[in-house]
């Protein structure tokens, strides 16, 4: 196993990782206690960005390739913008580290594409992937993400919850 196979999975699974953040963080800001017409807004447009990237990643694990490298480059960006000025908008129920989980994700894809995007450029040509997808670079790039995307996201739920006091409520189930 060469390393541009081992590399090959970790454009899907970040894509994956970071569509969860941002699909949490989008629902986050349209049902958050304090949520106004601007977090609504942005939590609609990160919803539809969160699902964007988790079929893109579907899609290039399926295919074996980077596909729609332009299209990506543009939902990455937006994707960054936008959780970003969820912060400003949003700041008492918008978790910084979710949304620095996110842009480290989407960083991942964004660079991914911007040199296929480039080598494609030179060589004009998109040539599809010759070897299939390591199994261990997958199980690896999977790791790694759930290291990262899972306290993202029980930090976007505890941001959420939040209360003015600065106390997250607790759930029993005491009777």
């Amino acid at each position: 196993m060469n390393a541009a196979t081992f590399v090959r999975s970790w454009p899907s699974v970040s894509a994956w990782g970071a569509g969860l953040i941002l699909a949490a963080l989008g629902a986050g800001a349209i049902t958050g206690p304090n949520s106004g017409a601007a977090s609504r807004g942005l939590g609609a447009g990160l919803v539809v960005l969160g699902v964007a990237a988790l079929v893109w990643g579907g899609a290039v694990l399926a295919l074996g390739r980077l596909v729609a490298p332009r299209a990506t480059l543009v939902g990455v960006l937006g994707g960054l913008l936008t959780s970003t000025a969820l912060v400003f908008v949003l700041p008492s129920h918008t978790s910084v580290i979710a949304v620095a989980a996110a842009a480290l994700l989407l960083i991942v894809v964004g660079a991914a594409v911007a040199a296929r995007v480039r080598r494609r450029g030179r060589a004009g040509e998109d040539p599809r992937a010759a070897q299939p997808i390591s199994v261990l670079g997958l199980m690896v790039a999977a790791s790694v993400i759930a290291v990262v995307v899972t306290p993202a996201l029980g930090a976007t739920q505890d941001a959420v919850l939040i209360g003015d006091d600065g106390t997250v409520p607790v759930v029993t189930h005491d009777h």
